[in-house]
């Protein structure tokens, strides 16, 4: 006999390993996921060993094999055409891309009923345009009977590269439901997180501009030395303020290139106050909107907004060169979560020697 207060969850999760395995975070996130859904389907581009089939059948109702093309939004497309999506409450899209959960899942399903919302994800992003990031997406009854959303997946069509599913996937059905009337909402709250990560990217690229400049510096002196040892008499004042000068243009230009046009805009911003004011805020909250708060607040989501996941692609290839070296710690400080999970799944994940072109 069906709860009152049950809500009828469809979860429809995506995987693909080029080694053609299911890993152990993989089963520890999908019994998390199976607490919170009366339904979940595998969907999956990896060839699937019977064993390996039979062990995802015992936590899930159905697995789907498919072909590889089209990421993670032509593997949903693939299920929800052949699911009645009327019978259920909501509709959980995710994937293998995080580790995780670190926090038990029902509190945040909980806490997330009371928001006032349609559809929910984790995080969000303002990159190109307004999306919910779609490594976990939850969508309610208004937008699972909504025409918006049926023709959104009818309409979406195979894409070859991340960028484009990005574009015509992740941010179109976020941009699609919005334009429709439909309200978003992120478990996460990370707008002051997310100022901070500009304050980091600034002194990131102050660090940069920095060593360029000791670099200059160096060279400068070693010109100047080499000078003076060839013929001390020739020393010339003049050439020597020509050469400062040219290093002083050069470092000036490194600085330029590397603290990019936010530096540039902000020191706008001293020389003219007035006029610039305008335009530099709008710069600024575009590119505090625009970070990827999965990568540069990886810690602060976790510790202080009990983010449930970290992404993989950040401690397998660390695109930004943020610093991960803690991560185990700082996972272990807030949660029982296994972390032997995550290095054994690194260990095979990253690049091997012979891989790296």
């Amino acid at each position: 006999m069906r709860v009152h207060n049950h809500v009828k969850r469809l979860c429809v999760f995506a995987h693909f390993d080029k080694d053609n395995i299911v890993d152990p975070y993989v089963f520890l996130y999908l019994r998390e996921i199976r607490k919170n859904a009366d339904r979940l389907v595998f969907v999956t581009t990896s060839v699937l060993s019977a064993e390996t089939i039979a062990a995802l059948k015992s936590v899930c109702d159905d697995v789907l094999i498919r072909k590889n093309e089209g990421y993670d939004f032509a593997g949903w497309k693939a299920v929800l055409q052949s699911e009645t999506l009327h019978d259920y409450d909501e509709l959980i899209l995710c994937n293998d891309s995080v580790y995780g959960p670190f926090f038990p899942l029902e509190r945040i399903f909980s806490e997330m009923k009371g928001k006032a919302c349609d559809f929910w994800g984790m995080t969000s992003n303002y990159d190109i345009a307004y999306h919910v990031q779609s490594y976990f997406l939850v969508f309610r009854k208004t937008v699972l009977v909504s025409g918006a959303f049926r023709k959104f997946w009818e309409d979406l069509e195979i894409q070859q590269t991340k960028k484009n599913v990005i574009r015509f996937g992740e941010i179109r059905l976020s941009q699609t439901l919005l334009k429709a009337g439909f309200r978003a909402s992120t478990y996460t709250r990370h707008r002051l997180l997310v100022s901070l990560a500009i304050l980091y990217s600034f002194q990131f690229y102050l660090v940069k501009a920095g060593a360029r400049i000791r670099k200059e510096l160096k060279v400068f002196w070693l010109r100047l030395l080499r000078r003076r040892r060839k013929d001390h008499r020739r020393k010339s004042l003049t050439a020597l303020i020509k050469l400062a000068v040219t290093t002083a243009g050069r470092i000036l230009s490194e600085i330029k290139d590397a603290s990019g046009e936010g530096l540039r805009k902000m020191l706008d911003f001293i020389r003219h106050p007035g006029k610039k004011i305008h335009r530099l805020l709008l710069f600024l909250e575009v590119r505090v909107k625009a970070v990827n708060v999965t990568h540069f607040l990886w810690k602060q989501l976790i510790v202080y907004n009990k983010m449930p996941f970290i992404k993989v692609d950040l401690l397998r290839d660390n695109p930004m060169g943020v610093n991960i070296t803690d991560y185990e710690a700082v996972i272990s400080r807030v949660s029982n979560y296994n972390v032997y999970l995550i290095a054994d799944h690194l260990s095979r994940a990253r690049k091997r020697p012979e891989e790296i072109k």
